[in-house]
């Protein structure tokens, strides 16, 4: 299972709101009991940084320390940059949930397209916003090159 954080979110509400989906997943199947995780997101430097940590230190917040790493400064990477980057290194997880604000950047439509197939679209949920947005809808939206609902 991978999660990405690719956004500016207050930690608190990325605590809240991770620990509420974790519980959520280990609840509906045994798969998600005893996962390996993946935590991605953005490096200043450019890139992505992959941490891989155990479910309860999503449950009791402590992957977010120190939480300055979390805030503010924490840098944006576009849509298609990060499926680009989900395609190469975590397309064998089960489930990729994307965490960010609900003014996300698509990026180049393009790399989007190529990424998101053949097997990103059916494993990825976007959290943006009050209703998650499936990998199909953002595939959906790089083919016809307009706008999902936020």
């Amino acid at each position: 299972m991978t999660i990405v954080i690719s956004s500016r979110l207050d930690v608190v509400f990325l605590q809240e709101n991770i620990k509420a989906v974790v519980d959520a997943l280990k609840r509906s199947s045994e798969v998600y009991r005893n996962v390996r995780l993946n935590l991605v997101r953005a490096k200043e430097e450019g890139g992505f940084e992959n941490k891989v940590v155990p479910l309860i230190f999503l449950q009791t917040g402590k992957v977010f320390e120190p939480e300055e790493e979390y805030g503010q400064n924490m840098p944006i990477a576009p849509l298609s940059e990060i499926c680009l980057y989900l395609k190469l290194f975590h397309a064998r997880s089960k489930l990729i949930l994307i965490f960010a604000d609900e003014n996300y950047d698509l990026g180049d439509k393009e790399k989007l397209k190529e990424a998101m197939n053949p097997f990103l679209k059916q494993k990825l949920l976007l959290l943006a916003g009050e209703e998650p947005i499936t990998g199909a809808k953002l595939f959906m939206e790089s083919i016809s090159g307009g706008t999902t609902e936020k």
